[in-house]
């Protein structure tokens, strides 16, 4: 009796643990599609956005075409001058609607400060509920008070803390 006991027991800590394999299997499938929506979104504001450049920077063109991952959404090079544009889709809030300022990764500053030493303009666009701010790096030594870096992470997505560049609201220049 002791045996089919326990082995009844075994089956149903069996059963209990494919159940909790397919609710982490569930609840992971719903995360990805909560990624790649999110992604899918940015891409589509982005190119809307492109199109309001080209108006600006008649030579601009969309990098994450031929890189998914590009460090870099756009570039241009009108009248000889290289530049390489990043744009933040935050149309939910206002631009200066917190004290940090507006935000992007810590990892795109050492990038852009890099690209400038090579002589190539980097500028940062958010399109905010009160229009298009931007900021361009010109050169990080000098500029060094118009930013802090601190950590956050996208909650909507469960992400780890990172790194973050908060560029100072007086430091916003309108775009559009």
């Amino acid at each position: 009796m002791k045996t089919t006991n326990y082995k009844t027991q075994l089956g149903i800590m069996e059963q209990q643990r494919q159940k909790k394999r397919q609710q982490r299997k569930r609840e992971q499938e719903i995360k990805r599609k909560k990624i790649a929506d999110l992604v899918a979104y940015g891409k589509e504001k982005e190119k809307q956005f492109l199109d309001k450049l080209k108006s600006t920077y008649p030579s601009i063109s969309d990098n994450n075409e031929d890189n998914e991952f590009a460090s870099m959404d756009f570039s241009s090079c009108d009248d000889n001058e290289f530049i390489e544009h990043e744009y933040k889709h935050r149309i939910k809030y206002r631009h200066d609607q917190f004290v940090e300022g507006l935000m992007f990764d810590r990892s795109k500053l050492r990038y852009m400060d890099y690209r400038v030493r090579q002589g190539i303009r980097q500028i940062v666009y958010w399109g905010c509920s009160d229009g298009v701010y931007c900021w361009e790096l010109t050169d990080i030594d000098k500029q060094v008070d118009e930013f802090t870096i601190s950590t956050n992470s996208n909650t909507q997505i469960d992400q780890q803390p990172k790194a973050i560049v908060y560029i100072k609201n007086k430091y916003l220049k309108k775009f559009l």
